[in-house]
């Protein structure tokens, strides 16, 4: 990375506040829909809007915060990247197993699965491809970003280039997909049920966040910064919500498979949401005192180990957790479980 002023250096509440939401939303939506009923999930009040939550203001937002801390970090050596990416593949294949294959063989032997064979179940749950897989990936990407110096021009330019070819491969991703080739597409461009975060569709998020930081950083006046960005994001979005509610615009709410392998214009949405609503809690963090959001503040340092044993903790429940709860008690079991 070139040599830039850092005016605005050190930690951002707006973004540690950011990352925490979203780490939050996202412990919840996964405990919604695991564990509740259909009814719960998409009929309740309750249901509709930890599915909103868990949406927009989550993966994306996590995500658009990894490139932010490219930026931020002190320790962001090629080298060191790309050994925090390799370690993040790793440990999200470890997740796999803690989480879905050991208690979904277990469930099996018990009588309670849908699958026959202990092949279908490894075969099935190893190969998920999730936010740890995505996130070891993108780091590997910006270890050559650093390593060769790239302006904000050309990482822009690779990233319009990265949703070009998701907008053209993933419809066709499906014909690639293969028993052998499976775990490589689905890395990549998806194609099936197993790959929630692959790498085309989600990587303009990242890169996003990398672009974002490197303006932040060298900002002497954040409440100007944050103006701007907000003005601009919101008119933005009124015209895209227009859009949604006269023109028939996608949101990505549509279903899970719109949601997790999206392309344009559904990646501009979530992209003018993300920046609009880190502008919100910059200008929401700054009328209140910090105290109030410390535990969100410290949720955000502790992303990854909250993420990986939320799931351990949610794949112990499935062995012994096989009916699906309602409204009243997941909002309950959610508080206690959080």
């Amino acid at each position: 990375m070139k040599d830039i002023n850092r005016y605005n250096s050190g930690r951002q509440n707006e973004l540690d506040i950011a990352k925490g939401l979203a780490v939050l939303f996202m412990v919840l939506v996964h405990f919604l829909l695991q564990f509740s009923s259909y009814a719960t999930q998409e009929e309740s009040v309750y249901g509709q809007i930890v599915q909103f939550l868990g949406g927009i203001p989550a993966a994306p937002v996590f995500m658009f915060m990894l490139g932010v801390g490219i930026i931020y970090s002190r320790r962001n050596t090629p080298s060191i990247l790309i050994k925090r990416g390799a370690t993040l593949i790793i440990l999200g294949y470890l997740l796999n197993i803690l989480r879905s294959v050991i208690p979904e063989s277990i469930n099996l032997l018990n009588g309670y699965s849908n699958y026959i064979s202990l092949y279908e179940v490894f075969y099935d749950h190893f190969f998920y491809v999730d936010i740890l897989q995505f996130a070891g990936l993108a780091l590997i990407l910006f270890s050559f970003v650093l390593a060769k110096d790239f302006s904000n021009k050309s990482l822009t330019a690779i990233g319009l280039f990265f949703m070009l070819s998701n907008y053209v491969l993933l419809p066709y991703s499906r014909y690639f997909v293969t028993p052998t080739s499976a775990p490589i597409v689905n890395l990549f461009v998806g194609g099936s049920g197993a790959s929630y975060f692959p790498f085309l569709t989600w990587i303009i998020y990242p890169i996003l966040g990398y672009l974002f930081g490197s303006y932040l950083i060298q900002t002497n006046n954040k409440v100007h910064f944050y103006k701007k960005i907000l003005i601009y994001s919101t008119g933005l979005l009124v015209i895209y919500i227009l859009g949604i509610f006269y023109l028939n615009f996608p949101t990505g709410y549509e279903s899970d498979a719109i949601y997790y392998h999206h392309t344009f214009p559904i990646t501009l949405f979530y992209s003018l949401f993300v920046l609009w609503w880190v502008s919100v809690l910059f200008f929401v963090s700054t009328k209140f005192t910090v105290l109030s959001y410390q535990h969100l503040i410290n949720a955000s340092k502790y992303t990854t180990e909250i993420y990986f044993t939320h799931f351990v903790l949610m794949g112990i429940l499935s062995i012994f957790l096989h009916s699906k709860l309602g409204t009243y008690a997941t909002i309950l079991a959610s508080l206690l479980y959080i």
